[in-house]
């Protein structure tokens, strides 16, 4: 038995998990997580301005902070289909290799931890999304709710050049 072990520092390593943090949301009725060191900001009622002669999914820019960002929908982008009018959308403003880009939302849940060793390989064709853009999904439960999937994407995929 090594000195490590009488002092328990091997049961310690054992106890110790990592875990990532996700900001999740809404995309229609799909719950979707994106890590939270992708996230630079969450905002609303910001004018969009749009921008003429560009992709259907790209809805213009805006001006936050006096940077000029462009807002894209995750919806048009995977052709989901749209349910209904989002009143109030939300932008969550990422960090991709080609800059900061706002994501329309419908709604933000909120902060969550989840444990790596949880994240299941994603599903063929998860909720019409092409699986080289998730990274895994997961079943979350909250003490009174039902267990929900959630799809963790890879925003640093979705957003470089040659996907655009």
């Amino acid at each position: 038995m090594s000195d490590l072990e009488v002092l328990g520092l091997r049961e310690i390593e054992k106890n110790v998990t990592s875990e990532e943090r996700l900001i999740t949301f809404r995309l229609n009725d799909e719950l979707i997580g994106v890590n939270i060191q992708d996230v630079i900001k969450i905002t609303r009622d910001i004018d969009i301005t749009p921008v003429p002669k560009t992709k259907d999914y790209i809805l213009g820019v805006m001006n936050l902070r006096g940077n000029i960002i462009p807002v894209v929908t995750l919806k048009k982008k995977f052709n989901l289909e749209e349910k209904g009018e989002t009143k109030n959308p939300t932008i969550v403003v990422v960090e991709t290799e080609l800059g900061h880009i706002g994501v329309i939302v419908d709604k933000v849940e909120g902060a969550i931890n989840i444990n790596p060793e949880d994240i299941h390989p994603a599903p063929m064709n998860a909720i019409g999304i092409d699986p080289e853009f998730i990274d895994g999904v997961i079943m979350i439960s909250e003490d009174d709710k039902e267990k929900e999937l959630l799809t963790l994407l890879n925003i640093k995929k979705i957003f470089r050049k040659e996907n655009l």
